[in-house]
Protein backbone atom coordinates (compact mmCIF):
# COMPACT_ATOMS: atom_id res chain seq x y z
CA UNK A 1 0.00 0.00 0.00
CA UNK A 2 1.33 3.52 -0.92
CA UNK A 3 1.20 6.68 0.59
CA UNK A 4 -1.81 7.85 -1.71
CA UNK A 5 -3.42 4.67 -1.11
CA UNK A 6 -3.18 5.59 2.50
CA UNK A 7 -4.00 9.41 2.25
CA UNK A 8 -7.09 8.73 -0.03
CA UNK A 9 -8.54 6.29 3.10
CA UNK A 10 -7.68 8.20 5.74
CA UNK A 11 -9.52 11.24 4.12
CA UNK A 12 -12.59 8.83 3.26
CA UNK A 13 -12.55 8.16 7.01
CA UNK A 14 -12.57 11.59 7.97
CA UNK A 15 -15.45 12.40 5.46
CA UNK A 16 -17.35 8.96 6.40
CA UNK A 17 -16.95 10.08 10.34
CA UNK A 18 -18.22 13.31 9.84
CA UNK A 19 -21.13 12.40 8.03
CA UNK A 20 -21.85 9.77 10.49
CA UNK A 21 -22.15 12.50 13.44
CA UNK A 22 -24.15 15.25 11.69
CA UNK A 23 -27.63 12.63 12.55
CA UNK A 24 -27.36 14.80 15.86
CA UNK A 25 -28.50 17.82 14.28
CA UNK A 26 -32.22 16.72 13.85
CA UNK A 27 -33.04 18.32 10.98
CA UNK A 28 -34.03 16.44 7.18
CA UNK A 29 -30.48 17.49 5.85
CA UNK A 30 -28.94 15.96 8.20
CA UNK A 31 -30.73 12.81 7.75
CA UNK A 32 -29.94 12.31 4.12
CA UNK A 33 -26.11 12.91 4.79
CA UNK A 34 -26.17 10.58 7.52
CA UNK A 35 -27.33 7.95 4.94
CA UNK A 36 -24.27 8.71 2.21
CA UNK A 37 -21.85 8.06 5.48
CA UNK A 38 -20.64 4.92 3.59
CA UNK A 39 -20.09 6.73 0.38
CA UNK A 40 -16.73 8.07 0.75
CA UNK A 41 -15.70 4.43 2.36
CA UNK A 42 -17.16 3.07 -1.43
CA UNK A 43 -15.27 5.59 -3.46
CA UNK A 44 -11.91 5.32 -1.90
CA UNK A 45 -12.28 1.12 -2.04
CA UNK A 46 -12.87 1.36 -5.45
CA UNK A 47 -11.03 3.68 -6.99
CA UNK A 48 -7.86 3.03 -4.36
CA UNK A 49 -8.63 -0.76 -3.97
CA UNK A 50 -10.37 -1.99 -0.68
CA UNK A 51 -7.00 -0.96 1.16
CA UNK A 52 -8.03 2.25 1.21
CA UNK A 53 -11.63 1.81 2.24
CA UNK A 54 -9.87 -0.65 5.03
CA UNK A 55 -7.81 2.37 6.41
CA UNK A 56 -11.10 4.13 5.47
CA UNK A 57 -12.98 2.46 7.83
CA UNK A 58 -10.44 1.95 10.70
CA UNK A 59 -9.86 5.78 10.48
CA UNK A 60 -13.49 6.55 10.81
CA UNK A 61 -14.14 4.12 13.81
CA UNK A 62 -11.42 5.91 15.76
CA UNK A 63 -12.39 9.19 15.45
CA UNK A 64 -15.87 8.31 16.39
CA UNK A 65 -13.91 6.26 19.52
CA UNK A 66 -12.24 9.21 20.29
CA UNK A 67 -15.05 12.21 19.84
CA UNK A 68 -18.53 10.05 21.11
CA UNK A 69 -17.12 6.54 23.02
CA UNK A 70 -16.42 3.25 21.82
CA UNK A 71 -20.26 2.13 21.49
CA UNK A 72 -20.94 4.69 18.56
CA UNK A 73 -17.81 3.24 16.92
CA UNK A 74 -18.73 0.27 17.25
CA UNK A 75 -21.95 0.27 15.72
CA UNK A 76 -20.14 2.71 12.90
CA UNK A 77 -17.49 -0.33 12.03
CA UNK A 78 -20.70 -3.10 11.60
CA UNK A 79 -23.16 -0.91 10.16
CA UNK A 80 -20.80 1.66 7.68
CA UNK A 81 -17.12 0.77 7.62
CA UNK A 82 -16.05 -2.66 7.26
CA UNK A 83 -19.66 -3.55 5.41
CA UNK A 84 -18.44 -0.72 2.91
CA UNK A 85 -14.87 -2.06 2.29
CA UNK A 86 -16.41 -5.48 1.96
CA UNK A 87 -18.99 -4.95 -0.68
CA UNK A 88 -16.32 -3.49 -2.50
CA UNK A 89 -13.79 -5.42 -2.43
CA UNK A 90 -16.25 -8.07 -3.62
CA UNK A 91 -16.99 -5.62 -6.34
CA UNK A 92 -13.76 -5.66 -7.63
CA UNK A 93 -12.73 -9.11 -7.44
CA UNK A 94 -12.03 -10.63 -11.26
CA UNK A 95 -10.56 -13.54 -12.55
CA UNK A 96 -9.14 -14.16 -16.19
CA UNK A 97 -12.40 -15.75 -18.33
CA UNK A 98 -9.46 -18.36 -19.54
CA UNK A 99 -6.51 -18.45 -17.71
CA UNK A 100 -4.52 -19.59 -21.11
CA UNK A 101 -6.02 -17.10 -23.22
CA UNK A 102 -5.30 -13.47 -21.23
CA UNK A 103 -7.11 -11.86 -24.54
CA UNK A 104 -10.44 -13.38 -23.29
CA UNK A 105 -10.38 -10.86 -20.27
CA UNK A 106 -11.68 -11.04 -17.62
CA UNK A 107 -14.58 -12.62 -15.78
CA UNK A 108 -16.11 -10.24 -12.73
CA UNK A 109 -17.92 -10.78 -9.69
CA UNK A 110 -21.73 -11.09 -10.63
CA UNK A 111 -23.89 -8.07 -9.37
CA UNK A 112 -26.54 -10.46 -8.38
CA UNK A 113 -24.33 -12.12 -5.93
CA UNK A 114 -23.36 -8.60 -4.65
CA UNK A 115 -26.79 -7.71 -3.85
CA UNK A 116 -27.10 -10.68 -2.40
CA UNK A 117 -24.59 -10.03 -0.04
CA UNK A 118 -25.69 -6.44 0.58
CA UNK A 119 -29.31 -8.77 2.22
CA UNK A 120 -27.47 -10.67 3.96
CA UNK A 121 -25.51 -7.87 5.76
CA UNK A 122 -28.48 -6.16 6.14
CA UNK A 123 -30.30 -9.36 8.01
CA UNK A 124 -27.09 -9.69 10.02
CA UNK A 125 -26.61 -6.47 11.25
CA UNK A 126 -30.48 -6.16 12.77
CA UNK A 127 -29.85 -10.01 14.07
CA UNK A 128 -26.77 -8.67 15.81
CA UNK A 129 -28.71 -6.10 17.53
CA UNK A 130 -30.92 -8.74 18.92
CA UNK A 131 -28.01 -10.81 19.97
CA UNK A 132 -26.83 -7.31 21.99
CA UNK A 133 -30.12 -7.94 23.94
CA UNK A 134 -28.81 -11.81 24.83
CA UNK A 135 -30.95 -12.98 22.41
CA UNK A 136 -34.41 -12.46 23.78
CA UNK A 137 -37.18 -11.42 21.33
CA UNK A 138 -39.14 -10.11 24.28
CA UNK A 139 -36.00 -7.64 25.55
CA UNK A 140 -35.53 -6.51 22.23
CA UNK A 141 -39.09 -5.33 21.58
CA UNK A 142 -39.58 -3.77 25.53
CA UNK A 143 -36.11 -1.63 24.13
CA UNK A 144 -37.56 -0.60 21.22
CA UNK A 145 -40.91 0.32 23.26
CA UNK A 146 -39.24 2.48 25.66
CA UNK A 147 -36.84 4.37 23.23
CA UNK A 148 -40.50 4.85 20.99
CA UNK A 149 -42.22 6.13 23.98
CA UNK A 150 -39.54 8.51 25.19
CA UNK A 151 -39.20 9.66 21.98
CA UNK A 152 -43.08 10.42 21.47
CA UNK A 153 -43.08 12.37 25.67
CA UNK A 154 -40.19 14.65 24.05
CA UNK A 155 -42.34 15.22 21.09
CA UNK A 156 -45.43 15.61 22.93
CA UNK A 157 -43.73 17.10 25.65
CA UNK A 158 -45.79 14.79 27.57
CA UNK A 159 -44.49 14.70 31.75
CA UNK A 160 -43.03 10.95 32.91
CA UNK A 161 -46.39 10.07 34.77
CA UNK A 162 -49.16 11.32 32.37
CA UNK A 163 -50.19 8.99 29.22
CA UNK A 164 -48.80 9.68 25.78
CA UNK A 165 -51.37 11.22 23.17
CA UNK A 166 -51.45 12.39 19.88
CA UNK A 167 -52.64 15.53 18.56
CA UNK A 168 -56.46 14.96 17.88
CA UNK A 169 -56.38 12.39 21.37
CA UNK A 170 -54.91 9.32 19.42
CA UNK A 171 -53.89 6.67 21.51
CA UNK A 172 -50.07 6.12 21.33
CA UNK A 173 -49.89 3.22 22.14
CA UNK A 174 -50.80 1.47 19.23
CA UNK A 175 -48.39 3.53 17.22
CA UNK A 176 -45.93 2.88 19.72
CA UNK A 177 -46.62 -1.14 19.28
CA UNK A 178 -46.54 -0.87 14.95
CA UNK A 179 -43.46 0.91 15.28
CA UNK A 180 -41.98 -2.02 17.87
CA UNK A 181 -42.96 -4.76 15.15
CA UNK A 182 -42.28 -2.84 11.81
CA UNK A 183 -38.81 -1.14 12.39
CA UNK A 184 -36.63 -4.24 12.96
CA UNK A 185 -37.40 -5.43 9.01
CA UNK A 186 -37.82 -1.80 7.44
CA UNK A 187 -34.39 -1.22 9.08
CA UNK A 188 -33.09 -4.76 7.28
CA UNK A 189 -34.81 -3.60 4.10
CA UNK A 190 -33.32 0.23 4.39
CA UNK A 191 -30.03 -0.56 4.83
CA UNK A 192 -30.06 -2.78 2.21
CA UNK A 193 -31.26 -0.05 -0.10
CA UNK A 194 -29.27 2.49 1.06
CA UNK A 195 -26.08 0.40 0.52
CA UNK A 196 -27.03 0.01 -2.74
CA UNK A 197 -27.30 3.58 -3.89
CA UNK A 198 -24.16 4.02 -2.11
CA UNK A 199 -22.52 1.43 -4.11
CA UNK A 200 -23.65 2.41 -7.15
CA UNK A 201 -22.77 6.19 -6.57
CA UNK A 202 -19.46 5.71 -5.96
CA UNK A 203 -19.29 3.17 -8.86
CA UNK A 204 -20.25 6.12 -11.17
CA UNK A 205 -18.48 8.73 -9.16
CA UNK A 206 -14.97 6.63 -9.56
CA UNK A 207 -16.24 5.62 -12.97
CA UNK A 208 -16.39 9.33 -14.04
CA UNK A 209 -12.55 9.54 -12.73
CA UNK A 210 -11.36 6.86 -15.01
CA UNK A 211 -10.06 5.14 -11.84
CA UNK A 212 -12.60 1.72 -12.22
CA UNK A 213 -10.55 -1.18 -13.12
CA UNK A 214 -13.86 -3.39 -14.07
CA UNK A 215 -16.41 -2.61 -16.83
CA UNK A 216 -19.36 -1.01 -16.06
CA UNK A 217 -22.03 -3.84 -15.50
CA UNK A 218 -25.17 -4.08 -17.46
CA UNK A 219 -27.25 -3.66 -14.17
CA UNK A 220 -30.30 -4.67 -16.37
CA UNK A 221 -29.30 -7.81 -17.06
CA UNK A 222 -28.18 -8.27 -13.59
CA UNK A 223 -29.65 -12.00 -12.21
CA UNK A 224 -30.15 -13.95 -8.49
CA UNK A 225 -28.82 -16.49 -7.32
CA UNK A 226 -31.29 -19.58 -7.10
CA UNK A 227 -31.52 -19.51 -3.59
CA UNK A 228 -32.37 -16.37 -3.12
CA UNK A 229 -35.88 -16.67 -4.19
CA UNK A 230 -36.00 -19.34 -1.04
CA UNK A 231 -34.77 -16.51 1.24
CA UNK A 232 -37.35 -14.12 0.51
CA UNK A 233 -40.53 -16.81 0.25
CA UNK A 234 -39.25 -18.73 3.38
CA UNK A 235 -38.61 -15.44 5.31
CA UNK A 236 -41.85 -13.89 4.40
CA UNK A 237 -43.64 -17.25 4.90
CA UNK A 238 -41.80 -18.21 8.12
CA UNK A 239 -42.35 -14.30 9.63
CA UNK A 240 -45.72 -15.33 10.95
CA UNK A 241 -44.20 -18.02 13.68
CA UNK A 242 -43.43 -16.48 17.18
CA UNK A 243 -40.35 -16.31 18.97
CA UNK A 244 -37.08 -16.11 17.85
CA UNK A 245 -37.14 -17.81 14.68
CA UNK A 246 -40.28 -15.75 13.39
CA UNK A 247 -38.63 -12.56 13.91
CA UNK A 248 -35.54 -13.58 12.04
CA UNK A 249 -37.57 -14.75 9.06
CA UNK A 250 -39.61 -11.51 9.10
CA UNK A 251 -35.89 -10.04 9.13
CA UNK A 252 -34.30 -11.76 6.45
CA UNK A 253 -37.84 -11.50 4.42
CA UNK A 254 -37.62 -7.60 4.13
CA UNK A 255 -33.74 -7.81 3.59
CA UNK A 256 -34.34 -9.67 0.65
CA UNK A 257 -37.47 -7.71 -0.75
CA UNK A 258 -34.88 -5.58 -1.92
CA UNK A 259 -33.13 -7.93 -4.59
CA UNK A 260 -36.42 -8.82 -5.86
CA UNK A 261 -37.44 -4.93 -6.21
CA UNK A 262 -34.20 -4.63 -7.67
CA UNK A 263 -34.95 -6.85 -10.45
CA UNK A 264 -38.63 -6.08 -10.94
CA UNK A 265 -36.91 -2.23 -11.60
CA UNK A 266 -34.28 -3.98 -14.24
CA UNK A 267 -37.23 -5.98 -16.01
CA UNK A 268 -38.59 -2.33 -16.59
CA UNK A 269 -35.57 -0.99 -17.45
CA UNK A 270 -34.80 -4.09 -20.26
CA UNK A 271 -38.61 -3.43 -21.57
CA UNK A 272 -38.11 0.03 -22.11
CA UNK A 273 -35.07 -0.20 -23.86
CA UNK A 274 -35.18 1.70 -27.47
CA UNK A 275 -39.14 3.22 -26.25
CA UNK A 276 -40.09 6.52 -27.02
CA UNK A 277 -41.17 7.32 -23.62
CA UNK A 278 -38.37 5.14 -21.87
CA UNK A 279 -37.08 8.17 -19.85
CA UNK A 280 -41.04 9.54 -19.22
CA UNK A 281 -41.93 6.02 -18.08
CA UNK A 282 -38.63 5.37 -15.92
CA UNK A 283 -38.97 8.47 -14.17
CA UNK A 284 -42.48 8.07 -13.68
CA UNK A 285 -41.91 4.56 -11.63
CA UNK A 286 -39.43 6.12 -9.64
CA UNK A 287 -41.40 9.10 -8.41
CA UNK A 288 -44.40 6.49 -7.55
CA UNK A 289 -41.81 4.44 -5.42
CA UNK A 290 -40.00 7.37 -3.86
CA UNK A 291 -43.77 8.93 -2.54
CA UNK A 292 -45.73 5.35 -1.91
CA UNK A 293 -43.43 3.20 -0.74
CA UNK A 294 -45.31 0.03 -0.22
CA UNK A 295 -44.95 0.27 -4.33
CA UNK A 296 -42.27 -1.70 -3.39
CA UNK A 297 -44.17 -4.62 -2.97
CA UNK A 298 -45.19 -4.52 -5.86
CA UNK A 299 -41.99 -4.03 -8.15
CA UNK A 300 -40.54 -7.41 -5.88
CA UNK A 301 -43.53 -9.33 -6.99
CA UNK A 302 -42.23 -7.93 -10.51
CA UNK A 303 -39.07 -9.06 -9.64
CA UNK A 304 -40.50 -12.56 -8.56
CA UNK A 305 -41.81 -12.74 -12.24
CA UNK A 306 -39.15 -12.08 -13.72
CA UNK A 307 -36.91 -14.53 -12.07
CA UNK A 308 -39.29 -17.45 -12.14
CA UNK A 309 -40.11 -16.83 -16.08
CA UNK A 310 -37.39 -14.96 -17.66
CA UNK A 311 -38.71 -12.06 -19.34
CA UNK A 312 -35.77 -10.47 -19.90
CA UNK A 313 -34.44 -13.32 -21.90
CA UNK A 314 -37.53 -13.61 -24.24
CA UNK A 315 -37.35 -9.73 -24.87
CA UNK A 316 -33.78 -10.35 -25.96
CA UNK A 317 -34.18 -12.69 -28.09
CA UNK A 318 -33.82 -12.18 -32.04
CA UNK A 319 -37.52 -12.30 -33.69
CA UNK A 320 -38.44 -15.10 -35.43
CA UNK A 321 -37.28 -15.37 -39.03
CA UNK A 322 -40.46 -14.54 -41.35
CA UNK A 323 -38.94 -16.08 -44.04
CA UNK A 324 -39.73 -19.39 -42.54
Amino acid sequence: MNATTFLVGLVSGVASAALSTVLGTGSILSLILFLFAPLPIFIAALGWRHHAGLVGSVVGASILAAAMGLDTARGYALSVGFPGWWLAYLALLGQPADPGRPETGMTWYPVGRLIVWTAAIGSALVLLTLLMHGGSVEDYRASLRTTFEHFLRVETETPKDAIVTLPGGADASRIIELGVLLLPPLAAALWTSVSLVNLWAAGRIVRASGRLVRPWPDLAAFRLPPLTLLAFIGGLGFSAIPGLFGFAAGVIGAAFTIPFAALGLALLHMGTRGRSARTLTLGAAYFLLFVQNWLIVVIAALGVVEFLFGLRARMQAPPPDSNR
